[in-house]
């Protein structure tokens, strides 16, 4: 294993960290206020873009894994993908929220199951990209819109922004699994 594959391990440990600090239960954990102030949002944001940035540069010079490693590199990019694409796409639509004229709560309520979806979307296209069938990703996206099309529709009328954080939020959940998938996709 070369110093290039560790430190892309090390560096999808500590994307975990954090993005397990921005999705712990809201009130909890360490430094809960923290965690809604749009400064921090935009430097937690920026710090795991950059770390999944250089993993995916650091990745073209390290060697594949063999054996049980395999193994942690695709475990440790499932958890990456999962919960540092929700940490991501928490920070994006905050600071998309905090541009709205309707509240974040408000807006929240609205698409209910949205971390779910958001988390099981990023896992299928992990696994669709890795597998080598990036058809995959226009059969994720065709469920979570026709999954959702009702509601939105409903929704037009009211001014929520349900339809643009559903935009929002599926671009940037779908763009961090990319990027995963592509990094895990030079391990193996």
């Amino acid at each position: 294993m070369t110093a290039a594959t560790v430190a892309v391990l090390i560096g999808w440990l500590l994307v975990v960290i954090v993005a397990s600090w921005v999705w712990w239960p809201a009130g909890s954990g360490p430094w809960p206020a923290a965690r809604q102030r749009r400064r921090v949002q935009l430097v937690v944001l920026a710090a795991l873009v950059l770390v999944v940035g250089v993993t995916a540069v650091l990745t073209v010079s390290a060697t594949p894994l063999v054996g049980p490693w395999r193994w942690v590199a695709v475990v440790l990019s499932a958890a990456v993908t999962v919960l540092g694409g929700g940490a991501v796409t928490t920070c994006v639509l905050g600071l998309a929220s905090a541009a709205a004229t309707t509240t974040a709560r408000v807006q929240r309520d609205v698409l209910r199951g949205g971390a779910w979806i958001g988390a099981l979307e990023r896992l299928a296209l992990l696994g669709t990209l890795v597998a080598g069938w990036p058809e995959g990703l226009a059969a994720i996206i065709a469920v979570k819109g026709l999954a959702r099309y009702p509601e939105l529709r409903t929704l037009s009328g009211a001014d929520t922004g349900a339809g643009e954080r559903f935009i929002i939020g599926t671009f940037a959940s779908l763009g961090w699994a990319a990027a995963c998938a592509w990094v895990l996709a030079g391990l193996i």
